[in-house]
């Protein structure tokens, strides 16, 4: 049968072959067209998602330069050379979130012979800045009087630290599920734990009490000491926290004598008593070297009785409660009255940074230490505008003035620094990941110690104006943020 069908010469087996093999091409073409076409596919997804990705984890806010990131992205990823007319359709950019969608032609080969000459390709992705793994971040923020300096927009320092602080927790929280929580260490020369701690039994604070006026007592003087010659009294500057403050010098007696003059009554004591009181204000811990760590919570830390309020906001311990932290921000000051401006004691703040995010008392908000710092990431920023200014007194705990004698205040100063440094060696050795900025510094020693603090060379931010803090918190907050796909 087959050698008579393969002899026939009437036309017929042609006929046949014609009919079969067109339907043959076409099934053989839908099936390499089709692969071709689901491999094109797959690459330019591919090439969304790591395009949303990049662009997630970049510090770019402007739409038209995302835009021309994401079009360098799709075109380095996309090497399927088949594929015409790649674009990017459509691109959503908020703080929180990335979403591309693109889109391609692919050329048809064999399907061409049925009149189907190309198919589209359209992807898109979805990458979003979320952590997986919980996140414990201390921010111990500088409220000292040299905070009060404003820019050449007439913006203080501590108003751009606020707008800063503000938008950190903006991306960081989104909902009372947030697996991120703040601390916030507002510090100067002390800090103020807040009153409701009074009867813990890591603070060693008296009662309050009120001193009763002493009697007056006068006595009958016939001679008076009176001064014959003075300096001359000149405007001059004087500096509070590095701040200056118009003030009056001069004005220094000279020359006296002791003159008789007519009888007087010179009296002492009377008036009012005093009332001291508890206003939160704590010092450093005494004994040793426990005030560089967090180690003997049984060591109490020295609270002070004072007439009137002399240190600043009170901490407030790892929260994820977003009203309360932006309160506690916008609460911030750097002065009470015009008695009260602080200088400045950084190893209050980083001690209390530490605290923050120690599970151990005085604080026991934060999880224990992971010894990778993974579940939990425990991150301290620490944020100052200048040096040192103080240095701790061993007899009291209290954070004292420099010494009036420069060689010796300078010596002073570099045993603060160093204490500072202690307490940033403690905490990384807690594998804490620790950043620093140096807000508006221009101490080349200050500097070096927030280098020096800072877990490496890329958490240390210089700062030298209002924009370079909020990049600063902003690349901070981004750091934070593990990007990953959404959709």
């Amino acid at each position: 049968m087959l050698s008579n069908f393969s002899s026939d010469r009437s036309g017929t087996f042609a006929i046949l072959t014609a009919i079969i093999v067109i339907p043959l091409i076409l099934i053989v073409g839908f099936a390499i067209d089709g692969t071709r076409y689901y491999s094109a596919r797959s690459q330019l997804q591919n090439a969304t998602d790591m395009a949303a990705l990049a662009l997630a984890a970049s510090m770019e806010q402007d739409q038209q330069k995302l835009e021309a990131l994401a079009k360098s992205y799709l075109l380095a990823n996309m090497t399927d050379a088949s594929v015409i007319d790649l674009k990017l359709d459509a691109l959503e950019a908020t703080s929180k979130d990335i979403e591309l969608t693109t889109s391609a032609v692919l050329p048809l080969t064999l399907m061409q012979i049925a009149n189907f000459h190309d198919l589209g390709l359209q992807t898109a992705a979805k990458a979003i800045r979320a952590p997986v793994r919980k996140v414990e971040l201390a921010l111990v923020l500088d409220n000292t009087w040299s905070m009060s300096e404003k820019d050449r927009s007439g913006i203080s320092k501590i108003d751009t630290l606020k707008q800063a602080s503000r938008e950190l927790v903006d991306q960081l929280i989104s909902g009372d599920d947030s697996p991120i929580r703040i601390g916030i260490v507002p510090y100067a020369d002390y800090i103020n734990v807040g009153t409701k701690y009074r009867n813990e039994p890591w603070i060693d604070v008296g009662r309050d009490y009120t001193e009763a006026a002493k009697d007056k007592v006068c006595e009958t003087k016939t001679q008076k000491k009176i001064c014959l010659q003075k300096t001359a009294e000149y405007s001059c500057k004087k500096f509070v926290d590095g701040v200056p403050e118009q003030s009056t010098c001069g004005g220094d007696c000279t020359a006296s004598e002791i003159r008789t003059v007519a009888p007087y009554e010179d009296c002492s004591g009377g008036g009012k008593g005093k009332t001291y009181k508890w206003f939160g204000c704590i010092g450093s811990r005494r004994p040793g070297t426990y005030r560089l760590n967090d180690l003997a919570s049984s060591i109490p830390y020295p609270g002070y009785l004072e007439t009137s309020q002399h240190c600043l906001s009170p901490i407030v311990p790892l929260s994820n409660d977003k009203p309360t932290l932006l309160a506690a921000i916008h609460n911030l000051v750097i002065n009470i009255g015009d008695k009260y401006k602080p200088y400045t004691y950084i190893p209050a703040g980083m001690i209390w940074g530490q605290n923050v995010l120690s599970a151990t008392e005085p604080l026991s908000e934060a999880a224990d230490y992971d010894k990778d710092n993974i579940d939990p990431k425990k991150i301290l920023v620490l944020m100052t505008d200048g040096d040192n200014t103080l240095r701790f007194d061993p007899n009291d705990g209290r954070h004292v003035s420099l010494s009036s004698k420069a060689d010796k205040a300078a010596i002073e100063v570099n045993q603060t620094n160093n204490d500072t440094l202690s307490i940033c060696s403690y905490a990384k050795n807690k594998k804490i990941e620790v950043y620093t900025i140096a807000f508006m510094v221009d101490n080349a020693t200050a500097k070096d110690m927030l280098r020096r603090c800072a877990t490496d060379a890329k958490h240390y931010f210089d700062a030298s104006d209002r924009n370079r803090l909020l990049s600063a918190f902003s690349g901070i907050a981004k750091a934070i943020n593990q990007v990953r796909l959404a959709q």
